[in-house]
Parts: C-alpha cells; sequence; structure tokens
C-alpha cells in the first residue's frame, strides 16, 4: 500500500497539471522550471505510484488507465484546496450564500434593517444577516471567536484587536404625543419635570450615557416607567400624557405611524457617536471588506 506520508505533494500537483494540459512544456512554463526538471519528478513520481503515467503520442501526453482512475480525487482535492485558500480574495456578492453576524440595539434594527436587507435582496440576494445579541462584558470575546462580523454603535468596552470606523453623531429629543399640554408652553428644564417621564434603561448602548446624564445632573424625573428598549416607547407616548428623552432618529424611524413628534431638548445632551467596529481576525477577509464598506456608504454622515 502506498503511504501518502512518503509522496511529495507537489509531484501529485505536478501530476495535475501535466494530467490537465498533456505538454511538458506547457507545465514547465506554468511552473517556471526546465522541461527536463519536469521529465525528472516525473520519473519520481512513477517511482512512487508504481504506473508508467503518461506515454508520449504526436498529440502530447497520454494518460494510462491507472492516472485516468487518480486523476478523478486528486484534480479534484488541488481544485477545491485552491478555491479555498483564493476565498479571501475573491468574494462575489452576486454568488456568496454568506451569512453576516451583526450586533446591534433594537434602535439600529429598526433604522438600519430594513434599508440595508432591501439593498442586500439587490446586489448580495443569497447573503443574509443575523442579528447577534451579546453583553457589552461578552461582546469582545464573540468578535474575537468571529462569531460577530461587525458591531455597531457606542462601544467604547471594545479595545485591543478591533477596527473601528465613525458612522454618525445620535443626538438626543424630547419625544411626545401631538396636542401634548406641554406644546402650550415654553420647554424648560422646570417644565418637563413636571410631566412623568418614559426611562429606557440600556446600559450596554450609547442611551446608557444619556441616563448617566442625568442622574449625575440630578434631572429628578418622575419616572412612570422604565423599559430596556425604545420599541414601545411610541406606543405609550401615542395615548398618554408621558413624554421621553429618545435618539433623534426614532421619528425617522417610525415616521407618521404613531401620533407622537419630537422636540429640541431643553438640555444640553451629550451627542454620541455611533461606529462600525470588527476584529482584526476578518480585517482584511473580503466579504467583511465588502460589507462593512456597503453599511458606511449606506449609512454615514
Amino acid at each position: 500500500m502506498i503511504n501518502l506520508a512518503q509522496i511529495d505533494v507537489n509531484l501529485l500537483y505536478l501530476f495535475k497539471l501535466l494530467y490537465e494540459h498533456r505538454n511538458i512544456k506547457k507545465v514547465s512554463n506554468i511552473l517556471d522550471v526546465s522541461p527536463s526538471a519536469i521529465s525528472h519528478s516525473m520519473k519520481r513520481l512513477k517511482l512512487c505510484l508504481g504506473d508508467q503515467l503518461f506515454y508520449r503520442a504526436s498529440s502530447g501526453l497520454v494518460p494510462t488507465p491507472y492516472a485516468e482512475e487518480i486523476s478523478k480525487t486528486i484534480v479534484t482535492c488541488f481544485d477545491a484546496i485552491e478555491q479555498s485558500i483564493n476565498s479571501n480574495l475573491n468574494f462575489e456578492p452576486l454568488k456568496s450564500k454568506r451569512v453576516f453576524n451583526v450586533s446591534m440595539t433594537d434602535v439600529g434594527e429598526v433604522l438600519l434593517l430594513p434599508k440595508l436587507i432591501s439593498h442586500l435582496a439587490a446586489v448580495a440576494p443569497d447573503t443574509s444577516i443575523e442579528i447577534v445579541r451579546c453583553s457589552s462584558q461578552n461582546i469582545q470575546k464573540e468578535m474575537e471567536l468571529g462569531n460577530i462580523d461587525i458591531a455597531i454603535g457606542l462601544l467604547p468596552e471594545l479595545n485591543a484587536g478591533v477596527y473601528q470606523r465613525r458612522l454618525f453623531t445620535q443626538k438626543y429629543k424630547l419625544m411626545l404625543r401631538r396636542g401634548h399640554p406641554l406644546l402650550c408652553e415654553k420647554v424648560t428644564q422646570e417644565s418637563i419635570l413636571k410631566y412623568k417621564h418614559i426611562s429606557i434603561s440600556s446600559e450596554d448602548t450609547g442611551h446608557g450615557i444619556i441616563e448617566k446624564y442625568l442622574q449625575n445632573n440630578h434631572i429628578d424625573r418622575d419616572v412612570a416607567s422604565k423599559l430596556t428598549h425604545f420599541i414601545t416607547v411610541p406606543y405609550i407616548l401615542g395615548v398618554s400624557d408621558f413624554i421621553a428623552t429618545v435618539p433623534e432618529k426614532l421619528e425617522e424611524m417610525i415616521g407618521t405611524h404613531f401620533d407622537v413628534i419630537t422636540i429640541d431638548h431643553p438640555l444640553e445632551l451629550p451627542e454620541i457617536q455611533i461606529n462600525t467596529f470588527w476584529h482584526a481576525r476578518l480585517h482584511e477577509d473580503s466579504a467583511n471588506t465588502w460589507f462593512r464598506r456597503l453599511i458606511f456608504d449606506l449609512f454615514s454622515e
């Protein structure tokens, strides 16, 4: 039995080229060696495999029955290896079935996903997006493991080995229903504190900074309800006199589907920079490079 460990893999690759081209000179040009070197390697391969493999004919090299038989596996294996090691250089959106794992907040989902998915359907129809939820303590590890392609948001906890690029700056406004009594008076810090507030507890997002700012500056709101995400905020505000401090883009996302509006906030709240993040292990990955460039082109300001 022939032991594969005793065969020079380069000889098997030479066999593949000889089988495909049937011409020693052509193969010597491909490998940039002399025809005599090819002939010498062919002799070594014959000794290893115990078969003539090729006969010379007027039309070129003719494979033996044994060569025909082993060619099915050898050619296929080398083609698969070549395709695999070049996969990072050959991302083709129209042919790819890549699943992109993205970490973002609920606001990010509503703001970015509809436009992103619609665009992908046109330029990369067989790709898909999977939203990954993880805490700030775990996101670095998940990116290191390759479980997250792109993270979007304010993520100061990400450090060594992570690249980032600015997308836009998130401002904050006051959201309330149309016809709210606050609209009939001057909107000041004192006037907004007369009404009950909806608070959003999002420690792992940029909004956590806003909540801390309000607490640190002793803005003592009368909180009627504390939520973990923004999706239900317009539903509640539309049927009550509650008010809420929300990202400016929330109104852009909900459009005219709710009977609410946003107005300038009377407090000078910090602005939050929203970035895209990706790990160094994917920095040169062609699919990741294409995907993050797409996100930047669609949403950067």
